[in-house]
């Protein structure tokens, strides 16, 4: 039987480092790239060569073969399919009743035809024109949200 010995080996990562703006947003490419064991070897080795001004910005290390995504953008891809579950179940409860039109836009409406009252409705594409109301009215348009989520998970 072959044994293998196992040593400690001092493994050296690359680590892409970001600025963070003043929003909060990391910047899309990297500024620089790093080698070092660990982030905070990393860390050490980028205070060592920037200037002072630039010291002062808020830096983000990621090592350079893991996922490099902005957090900010992997909530967009589930926003965008909610968003999209959404579109398709106020499109069926529209044309529920019948007596619209085939091109139609959905959307949570606060206008006089609401009563100033939330409320999701039926609307002309590009002048958002209150054709049909699909719910009910709500003070809150967070009860109007809570209200269409209810409804989609009866359907399920």
């Amino acid at each position: 039987m072959i044994g293998i010995l196992l040593t400690e080996v001092d493994l050296n990562y690359n680590w892409n480092v970001y600025k963070v703006f003043k929003s909060g947003k990391r910047a899309k490419a990297p500024y620089c790239q790093v080698a070092g064991k660990n982030e905070e070897t990393a860390r050490e080795i980028l205070v060592k060569e920037l200037n002072s001004k630039m010291q002062k910005n808020e830096w983000i290390i990621v090592r350079s073969d893991m996922s490099q995504e902005r957090e900010y953008e992997k909530n967009l891809e589930k926003e965008k399919e909610i968003s999209k579950k959404k579109n398709y179940f106020l499109g069926k409860l529209a044309f529920r009743g019948g007596g619209i039109p085939n091109n139609i836009v959905t959307g949570l409406l606060f206008t006089r035809e609401t009563n100033w009252k939330w409320q999701w409705a039926a609307c002309e594409p590009g002048t958002m024109k209150f054709i049909k109301a699909i719910s009910p009215s709500f003070k809150s348009a967070s009860k109007a949200e809570d209200w269409l989520i209810n409804q989609m998970e009866k359907q399920i």
